[in-house]
């Protein structure tokens, strides 16, 4: 499979010295417009749609952008450290385009205003600054042509390239201010670069691994784990060419490139380096969220330790059929006795494979459990696959004389376009394409977690429409991507509940449903009511908007009796004033904390100095259950002779046995005015 392109010829014992021929010119001609034609392609699958959503974390790395460019205008590099991921090359990159729309749109506004001002508003801004990753990852195909064509061959190299710039999970997450996408390109180069070596053992290509290995590591965790590969990649080669003092100088210009690049490229490490890799190691494990786990749904359950098997079936998931079916073909020639594949390629494919295995491994020992975290072997994957394709293209056409010629481009634009339908057929939402062998998006939503924002900018759409919608409230439990596009203000969204019950509408997603977020008897008690909008992905919603109670009084102080329920509040009808001999409607609203024997239930009354005033009358069509919020209904009818003047609401449990109180909530400020009844001909 290895395409031998150049002549050598004898210069001194023991030495060589490579003569390029005009073939090898023309085909390095070539390439070089290959590689370009990947990049053109990739790009172009990247910016269809590109500012029409957000997505969960890009409000942060938005933020993180301005942060960086303000260090860098003023002067405060020490401000370029804004997370511990750390982020830097995209931010790099974000800046850049901050900067290059301020040249040509900010008007009066200096550089930082207009940043700051970019930020806050989102959705007009996201698309230019998503061009960061769309551009980095764009690159990051042309360079695996490249770096793998002399590894590979070039149909092989083409093919896992162009693979890879269509792969929907890696376009996906290429097309979104994120770094994951961006520090797997980067990691690939630096694994191709340093396999380079394999063939020729120049120095250079140990420096470009490490620079590769840097940009890595300065875009996103786990990057790192690029590093111990180096010395794996030394050893496969030392099988080849026992050199071990060549392979040692090699690590140690990798590490070293590594690092000049990770220092270089951060200004904050020019300033004070020490205290920087210390807020790194604090803000990861201390204060920050790698070392603590993250529920996650997996199979149909919630877990904090979904197992060993998570990574191989969620990737299984965000693999298209045609990656599959190459990676197969990769491992059958790998093992197929008796066949001629070239020695280059074949230990290729060894050391990707066990690539693939090492960072799903690594993967599964962070207690957070995310299929992004594993990004990393989907470059791996699908340079596979394009090795399986070309070895098999390659022995099906050996009897056919001159095939080759004209069948070569026909097959490879046939998968290339084959692999790019599967993006072009979920725009804008390439985030929600799922292997269609496994269920596709449906087969998902039951076994993986799914969803990342897409969508919620269509319930917000929605809302705006609505009569007054400058004036409702709304409760998403991912305010921070609904609020740029709402008219309105959110409201909070509770671990309780109140947040959602006091609101007018209240917005559910996916991924919050899959993991019972906040909790299930919030989720519950919205997802048996009929939503008024919801969005579909292949006739499944993913997306609910549901008309909340508006609650008219949430409950302060420590409104729960253990055991039975916390008390969140409460809502009065026909208005929030009573007055003597009047009915209230009275609506309590419960989040239970146990069952309620049938010997107990729930009265209100109000009370003046200790004295109780009012009978209650409970709706029969109550019901307790313990899995949803619950509506406690009921009619307070006050005596004409009820003193004016203010009382206190009082919710006591009852035992109907003994009709006398069990215990009572101990509720704060829960007070109401009874005022006389309007007399008659009087205005209201």
């Amino acid at each position: 499979m290895t395409e031998v392109n150049i002549s050598t010829v004898k210069n001194l014992p023991g030495q060589q010295t490579r003569v390029k021929t005009p073939r090898a010119r023309a085909s390095n001609t070539t390439s070089v417009w290959v590689g370009v034609a990947l990049l053109m392609g990739a790009l172009l699958l990247r910016l269809p749609y590109l500012g029409s959503f957000l997505t969960v974390d890009e409000v942060k790395w938005a933020e993180g952008s301005e942060q960086f460019l303000r260090g860098l205008v003023t002067g405060d590099m020490f401000q370029t450290y804004w997370h511990f991921h750390p982020g830097i090359t995209i931010t790099w990159g974000a800046a850049f385009l901050l900067w290059l729309r301020w040249l040509v749109t900010g008007g009066e506004l200096d550089l930082v205003s207009f940043a700051a001002d970019q930020v806050s508003n989102l959705p007009d801004s996201i698309g230019w600054l998503r061009l960061s990753p769309a551009i980095l990852t764009s690159l990051t195909v042309m360079g695996l042509y490249w770096l793998a064509r002399p590894l590979t061959g070039s149909l092989a190299a083409l093919l896992g390239a162009g693979l890879l710039a269509a792969s929907p999970f890696f376009v996906a997450h290429s097309r979104i201010v994120n770094g994951d996408a961006a520090a797997a390109g980067f990691m690939i180069l630096a694994f191709l670069a340093f396999a380079r070596l394999w063939q020729s053992q120049r120095y250079r290509w140990a420096m470009l691994a490490g620079g590769c290995a840097g940009l890595a590591i300065l875009t996103k965790l786990p990057a790192p784990i690029i590093l111990p590969w180096f010395a794996i990649l030394a050893g496969l080669g030392l099988i080849r060419q026992p050199n071990w003092r060549f392979w040692l100088t090699a690590l140690l210009l990798t590490g070293l490139a590594a690092g000049l690049i990770f220092v270089l490229l951060w200004p904050a490490m020019w300033v004070a380096p020490i205290e920087t890799l210390r807020l790194m190691y604090r803000d990861s494990f201390e204060v920050g969220d790698v070392g603590a786990g993250q529920e996650t749904f997996f199979l149909g359950h919630v877990s904090n330790d979904p197992g060993w098997f998570f990574y191989p079936y969620a990737l299984a998931f965000r693999l298209t059929p045609l990656v599959l079916i190459g990676t197969g073909l990769a491992v059958f020639w790998l093992v197929r006795p008796k066949q001629n594949q070239a020695q280059p390629a074949r230990l290729l494919i060894v050391a990707l494979l066990l690539y693939i295995g090492f960072v799903v491994i690594a993967a599964s020992f962070s207690p957070k459990k995310l299929d992004r975290y594993a990004m990393a072997v989907i470059p791996a994957l699908t340079l596979l696959a394009g090795l399986g394709f070309a070895r098999t293209f390659t022995w099906l056409t050996s009897p056919i004389s001159g095939a080759k010629r004209w069948l070569l481009p026909v097959v490879a634009f046939l998968i290339l376009i084959g692999q790019g339908l599967f993006v072009i057929t979920n725009y804008p939402y390439v985030l929600t394409y799922y292997n269609p062998w496994l269920g596709g998006y449906a087969g998902a939503v039951e076994r993986v977690p799914v969803g990342w924002g897409e969508g919620l900018e269509q319930a917000a759409a929605w809302i705006n429409q609505q009569p007054q919608a400058d004036s409702v409230r709304v409760s998403s439990w991912y305010g921070d991507i609904v609020q740029p596009y709402l008219h309105s203000h959110m409201s909070s969204f509770s671990s309780s509940g109140k947040g959602q019950l006091g609101a007018d509408y209240v917005i559910f997603y996916i991924n919050q449903r899959q993991r019972q977020k906040p909790s299930a008897p919030v989720i519950n008690y919205f997802a048996r009511q009929e939503p008024v909008f919801q969005v579909n992905r292949d006739d499944t919603p993913y997306v609910w908007v549901y008309r909340a109670p508006r609650m008219q009084v949430e409950a302060k102080g420590h409104p729960t009796i253990e055991g039975r329920a916390e008390l969140m509040g409460y809502s009065l009808q026909p208005n929030s004033e009573l007055t003597a001999g009047s009915i209230a409607q009275i609506t309590l609203f419960f989040n239970p904390t146990g069952l309620l024997p049938e010997n107990e239930t729930f009265r209100v009354t109000v009370e003046q100095a200790g004295q109780p005033w009012g009978d209650w009358l409970p709706d029969v069509e109550n019901r307790w259950d313990t899995d949803t919020l619950i509506e406690w209904r009921g009619q307070l009818t006050l005596p004409f002779d009820t003193p004016l003047g203010q009382y206190d609401l009082t919710v006591q449990l009852i035992d109907t046995n003994l009709n006398s109180e069990v215990t009572r909530f101990s509720l704060e400020a829960a007070t109401l005015s009874i005022t006389a009844p309007a007399q008659e001909g009087s205005p209201p």
